[in-house]
């Protein structure tokens, strides 16, 4: 027999540590000071101008000059928040997963079934990468936004796994080897696809073999996966260029 779903709502203490430590700094405390709020207002031009280059350029136009003269700030600047190119790479990384993590949690908000829950975080994060080349390979070949990428999802990821183990609904003998599992194919499905594969649904055969993987019958795992994807809510500040474009319902 499938999974019996309801429509009650996750409390919101299950998800709130998670969420706060995905955020970053700049979006999530109030500046008190006049000091501290230029400060937070320059890095946030700093990111932006990051995301915008590599959104135009890629990681090749990303020096520091050009980010500075895209935020009209002054060269000096960029060193009193980012020391390389790579360091303000995984801010912008960072910031884009972060929003994207949170939207995934407010979609999610109202499902409880883990195995679910997973299969539409699965199904999204092919997508924004699919859909957005030159995000998908940013995380395909930079090994910055790799390590964002499991530093950020990860914890999510764990989580409702997890939540699904409690439940009965996943069979996983090692946490550690099925996240490993997880990331590998993720990138490596979103490489597939972004070399040509162009397979009809990538993210909902993504989602189908990694419900199996996690335990789930066949026939449940196909169902599931195959569900219309709800689309990713907007917020308000998630105004990034780079970051991962919603999703529409299919």
């Amino acid at each position: 027999m499938g999974y019996q779903r309801n429509t009650r709502r996750r409390p919101a203490s299950d998800r709130a540590d998670t969420l706060t430590t995905m955020v970053s700094e700049s979006r999530t405390t109030t500046p008190r000071g006049r000091t501290e709020r230029q400060r937070v207002r320059n890095r946030r031009k700093l990111v932006s101008a990051a995301a915008e280059l590599l959104a135009t350029v890629g990681p090749e136009g990303l020096t520091v000059t050009a980010v500075t003269a895209r935020a009209d700030l002054g060269t000096g600047t960029f060193y009193n928040y980012f020391q390389t190119r790579e360091e303000i790479t995984a801010a912008v990384v960072h910031d884009a997963l972060a929003s994207l993590g949170v939207r995934l949690d407010s979609l999610t908000d109202s499902m409880t079934d883990p195995a679910e829950i997973c299969s539409c975080a699965m199904r999204h994060m092919v997508a924004s990468a699919v859909s957005d080349p030159l995000w998908g390979w940013l995380l395909v070949r930079l090994g910055v936004a790799q390590q964002e990428l499991r530093d950020t999802i990860g914890p999510l990821h764990s989580r409702d796994v997890q939540k699904g183990v409690e439940a009965g609904r996943f069979s996983i003998p090692d946490a550690t080897v099925a996240t490993a599992i997880y990331f590998g194919g993720l990138l490596a499905t979103i490489q597939s696809e972004l070399s040509g594969a162009a397979s009809d649904d990538p993210g909902s055969a993504f989602a189908e073999y990694m419900l199996r993987a996690f335990g789930l019958p066949d026939e449940e795992a196909h169902e599931i996966a195959s569900r219309p994807l709800p689309p990713l809510p907007e917020l308000a500040d998630d105004h990034g260029p780079l970051g991962p474009p919603p999703v529409r319902a299919s």
